[in-house]
């Protein structure tokens, strides 16, 4: 197996890894959010999450035979923002919730930007980069809840 081949997999499997922390991170927060407004846009985070990780999956399966389970990253254990989700959530402080939701987002950003060096194949590439677009726009969405929280609240 090449060197190149070896890192895709590698990267597959943080980014899988990555959408995993989001699926349940945000499962958390629509748990412990005590607005129901925001329960279920959480909740349909934590489903896109899951169709990221699915999606990802399929092509580490299909095109790299690679079914392995995939392990704690270095980035997921560099980062515990989502596993730490349920000390942040103390008396179920909504702004608390959505600062959590906010830095799992920054963290995903974070980690997609640094799969874009050439080293992944173009289609893997369009994948992520439509993903992280996506990543991105929730961040922004978190940050209006926050604000929509502190305004009204």
């Amino acid at each position: 197996m090449s060197t190149d081949h070896k890192k895709t997999i590698k990267t597959l499997h943080d980014l899988i890894q990555i959408n995993r922390e989001g699926e349940r991170g945000y499962k958390e927060a629509s748990e412990n959010i005590d607005l129901p407004e925001f329960k279920t846009l959480l909740y349909r985070l934590s489903q896109q999450r899951a169709l990221f990780r699915g999606e990802l999956e399929d092509i580490l399966h299909k095109d790299f035979k690679d079914d392995a389970i995939v392990k704690d990253s270095i980035a997921s254990k560099a980062h515990r923002t989502w596993m730490d989700f349920k000390s942040a959530l103390t008396g179920h402080d909504n702004k608390a919730v959505l600062d959590e939701c906010e830095r799992g987002e920054e963290h995903a950003i974070k980690a997609y930007g640094e799969v874009f060096d050439g080293r992944l194949p173009d289609y893997i590439e369009k994948v992520a980069l439509n993903q992280l677009e996506l990543i991105r726009g929730t961040l922004s969405q978190v940050r209006e809840f926050k604000y929509e929280i502190q305004e009204t609240h």
